[in-house]
C-alpha cells in the first residue's frame, strides 16, 4: 500500500492527527481523529477514485413523500422555535444543500424570506418548480449580497464534503453579524457504529455497517469535532442537542434497501424496527444539532 501524505491524515473537523481504523468503504479508508474522535474517509492509494452522487431518483421520491415532509416539518419547528426563543425573530434564511426545497418551503410558509442552494441542478429545478427561490451554489455570489441573511442552515450537508471547513467558510459570507447557523449531521458517537463495524470485521458477509457508513458521507462528526470546526470558522457555539432520524424517512430507506439489495438488504426492516423502538425507549439519538452565532 502506498504512503498517505500528512495532509490526508489531518482531521477535517479539528485539524488533529488521524489513525487508520483498518476499515474500508468502497475506495476509501476510514480514519479516526486522535483528538476529537471525528471519523473521515481517505482515498485508498491502491484503489480507483469513485464519485458518489446523493441526488438519485429515489431520493427525489423519498423527500417528496407527504409523511416524510411532515416529520421534517415537526423537526424544523422544534429546532427553530428554540433558536428564536433564545435569539429573537429570524426574518431571512439561506439553506445550503436545499435539495427539492422542503425546508425553504416550510420557512417561507412560516414568514421568512427563504433562499435555497444546492450543487445538484435537478434538485434546484425541482425546488423552483414548487415556486421556491433556489440557486446552484456556483451562482450564489451573483444572486445574494454578503451579510444579508439572519440564518444559515445546513441540514445533513456538512458530512458530504471532503473539506467541510471550506464549505462553511464560503457559506458564512452571506450571514449578517450576529446571525445564526444551524447544522444537522449524523453523530459518530451513536453506539451502534462500533458494533456494526465489529460485526463486519468478524463476519465480512454480514454488512450491517453499510447502514451507517458509506462513501456519500465523507466525514462523521463528533460533537467535539463539529463544535471545533465551527469555532475554527469564527462562530460561537451556543447550543448542541441530539435528535433521532425521522421515523418515516428511515422506514422508507430500509424498505428501499430490501427491494434493491443495497445497504443492509432484506435485513434492513427487521433490524430497524427493534432499534427504533429501543432508541425511543431510552432517549438515544443518532443526529447532532449544532447552533452557532457569528459575532457582532
Amino acid at each position: 500500500m502506498g504512503h498517505r501524505s500528512a495532509e490526508q491524515e489531518v482531521c477535517p473537523a479539528c485539524g488533529g492527527p488521524g489513525r487508520d481504523r483498518n476499515y474500508r468503504i468502497e475506495s476509501f479508508d476510514l480514519f479516526r481523529c486522535k483528538l476529537c474522535r471525528t471519523e473521515y474517509l481517505v482515498q485508498s492509494p491502491d484503489r480507483e477514485p469513485v464519485e458518489s452522487t446523493y441526488w438519485d431518483g429515489y431520493k427525489f421520491e423519498l423527500y417528496a413523500t407527504d409523511l416524510v415532509q411532515a416529520n421534517y416539518e415537526d423537526r424544523y419547528e422544534q429546532i427553530l422555535s428554540r433558536v428564536q426563543t433564545d435569539f429573537g425573530p429570524l426574518d431571512s434564511v439561506l439553506d445550503i444543500g436545499c435539495g427539492i426545497g422542503n425546508f425553504i418551503d416550510w420557512a417561507a410558509r412560516s414568514g421568512m424570506r427563504a433562499i435555497g442552494a444546492d450543487v445538484d441542478a435537478g434538485a434546484v429545478e425541482s425546488a423552483r418548480e414548487r415556486g421556491l427561490t433556489a440557486y446552484h451554489v456556483d451562482d450564489l455570489a451573483s444572486e445574494i449580497e454578503d451579510g444579508s441573511v439572519d440564518l444559515l442552515t445546513l441540514w445533513d450537508v456538512i458530512e458530504h464534503v471532503h473539506d467541510p471547513r471550506g464549505l462553511l467558510q464560503r457559506s458564512l459570507r452571506y450571514l449578517r453579524p450576529g446571525g445564526i447557523v444551524v447544522m444537522e449531521t449524523p453523530d459518530v458517537e451513536f453506539p451502534a457504529r462500533p458494533f456494526v463495524i465489529g460485526v463486519r470485521k468478524i463476519a465480512e458477509p454480514i454488512r450491517w455497517s453499510d447502514m451507517l457508513y458509506y462513501a456519500d458521507h465523507q466525514v462523521y462528526f463528533s460533537g467535539r469535532g463539529l463544535s471545533t470546526l465551527m469555532a475554527r470558522c469564527g462562530l460561537d457555539v451556543v447550543d448542541q442537542q441530539g435528535m433521532r432520524s425521522p421515523t418515516a424517512k428511515m422506514a422508507n430507506v430500509v424498505e428501499h434497501w430490501a427491494a434493491t439489495g443495497t445497504g443492509a438488504g432484506k435485513l434492513g426492516p427487521a433490524l430497524y424496527k427493534p432499534v427504533d423502538r429501543a432508541m425511543r425507549a431510552v432517549g438515544m439519538t443518532n443526529k447532532l444539532i449544532m447552533v452557532g452565532q457569528l459575532p457582532e
